[in-house]
């Protein structure tokens, strides 16, 4: 397959895309979870709605011999969804989707056996009452890598974690505060053990606005593999490598909610900058980073005040985000020097950027069509890059109450080999992932992604259940193939970023208690 052919077949992709008739999505419901407790899911039926900001009911049902609670919203419109949807993955709830209540009938657990309960996010009898929650999360993980470092690091990396979250509402839950500290111990690497305060916000609510200042995490983007348009936040490269784990970030965020769309404001201060594996830390790359010592292009450093504004909206079937974004890459550019023993390091260096994004998806039906685009300045040059893809969800799949998702995605980055920061110059990816719908939210996604010019390949493995009400199973891994050797007198070879990591395919397993 030639880039010219990837290229065309994503043109005729989005030609397809912007000719698609527009249809409104059938009403939906989202499904937060299933407990035995009946208070444990009230209790969590009142966070979700103040988050989400629409009622949800608790429904009682019976599977397996006993009674269980299941958290769920009323039946959605085509737009009330799209917007209970964006606050759900604004938040990183986990749900699962129902697109029509025959398929709510024939898919969920059982049939409510009474009328359900419901819980409304914003109650005038409630006015002056203060709802608090606290949750709290241990886990207890063990990375296990198939071969020894390329630098002899060890195999088998052990840690735990530790995560608290604290939600305070008052003034008839107009005003909350929120708190989420985390910690991670991590045996083998001193760097992966750290402190970072996820979360620790004030926000107040108004009729068509909110406004929130401290530290949150904000998440932008549709695509699976890549997540491109996702500026805000620092990434936390040593929880994990795919992107998805992020540092809180300092800000005042002001939220405007009009007919015309949502208009969202962002002024960032105290710059985060990227966590790296330290020398004995895995996977990374060949030349270990310095951690210690980054330079800055703006000489305000890490007080920088950095700068964003969104527009998202929703037409139709279509729903869709622009940004500009002005301020400290998050994504830092490295300096080949020598340290005090004169062994090669790498230095980070964070330059100014200017960044305009997009991300759009289009639902029709079982069908979702998606789009990241950014057009980035500040690196060196001006360039583009573009995740673009589909996923198709096979409701019942097999005929059963599962739900299988077949996704494929195009990643392009214009810099080609010159794109140090990333693995995805030129890719194609493939996956599937499946939904079980059952008592254990069972969910599973198995990847393949492959670079269409060198045949660099990455599997990837995502799986996780609950276990009863109180611990989940995580199951995460990657392997990495095709990667030229390393060439010893250019460890830093930017065109050949997958020959540092050869060597650390690894399975990963997490066990989290819920307290």
């Amino acid at each position: 397959m030639t880039r010219t052919a990837v290229r065309w077949g994503c043109c005729l992709l989005l030609s397809w895309w912007m000719v698609l008739p527009v249809d409104l999505a059938a009403d939906e419901r989202l499904v937060f979870g299933s407990f035995q407790s009946a208070q444990n899911a009230r209790n969590w039926a009142s966070r979700v709605s103040v988050i989400i900001n629409t009622d949800v009911v608790v429904e009682k049902t019976n599977n397996a011999g006993g009674d269980w609670h299941r958290v769920v919203t009323l039946a959605l419109a085509a737009d009330a969804a799209v917007r209970v949807r964006r606050a759900a993955d604004s938040r990183q709830l986990n749900y699962w989707r129902l697109m029509d209540l025959d398929a709510a009938s024939r898919l969920a657990m059982a049939a409510p056996e009474r009328p359900s309960e419901t819980v409304r996010p914003a109650a005038a009898s409630r006015a002056s009452s203060v709802v608090q929650m606290f949750d709290l999360d241990l886990g207890v993980q063990a990375r296990t890598f198939f071969k020894e470092g390329l630098d002899g690091q060890s195999r088998f990396h052990p840690s735990i974690s530790l995560k608290a979250d604290y939600y305070r509402a008052w003034d008839g839950e107009r005003q909350s505060l929120t708190f989420s500290p985390f910690f991670r111990y991590d045996a083998e690497d001193e760097d992966r053990t750290h402190f970072d305060i996820r979360e620790g916000f004030w926000s107040i609510i108004g009729d068509d606005w909110d406004f929130s200042l401290g530290v949150k995490q904000v998440f932008w983007g549709v695509t699976e593999f890549n997540h491109l348009v996702d500026v805000i936040n620092q990434t936390d490269l040593v929880e994990n490598i795919d992107g998805e784990d992020k540092l809180g970030q300092p800000m005042a965020h002001l939220s405007l909610l009009r007919s015309w769309g949502i208009l969202d404001f962002y002024l960032l201060t105290g710059f985060r900058e990227r966590t790296f594996p330290g020398v004995a830390g895995r996977p990374r790359f060949f030349i270990p980073i310095d951690n210690n010592d980054a330079t800055y292009e703006s000489g305000a450093g890490q007080g920088r005040i950095d700068a964003a504004v969104r527009w998202s909206h929703h037409i139709g079937a279509f729903e869709f985000g622009l940004y500009q974004f002005s301020g400290t890459s998050r994504a830092p550019l490295y300096d080949v020097v020598l340290d005090t023993a004169g062994e090669l390091l790498l230095r980070p260096r964070y330059p100014v950027i200017d960044q305009t994004g997009l991300d759009a998806q289009a639902v029709f039906g079982d069908w979702s069509l998606k789009l990241e685009a950014i057009n980035r300045v500040g690196f060196i040059d001006r360039y583009y890059a573009f995740n673009a893809g589909f996923e198709r969800t096979l409701v019942g799949a097999f005929g059963s109450r599962a739900d299988l998702g077949i996704v494929v995605e195009y990643l392009y980055d214009g810099r080609g080999d010159e794109a140090f920061d990333t693995f995805f110059e030129n890719d194609l990816a493939l996956a599937t992932r499946w939904q079980l719908n059952d008592l254990g939210d069972t969910q599973a996604l198995i990847g393949l992604v492959w670079d269409t010019e060198n045949n660099e390949t990455i599997l990837t493995l995502e799986a996780s259940r609950r276990l009863g009400e109180t611990w989940t199973l995580l199951l995460e891994g990657r392997a990495f193939t095709g990667a030229a050797a390393p060439d010893l007198d250019h460890p830093f070879d930017q065109a050949n970023l997958g020959a540092s990591v050869a060597k650390d395919d690894y399975i990963e397993l997490e066990l989290t208690r819920y307290f």
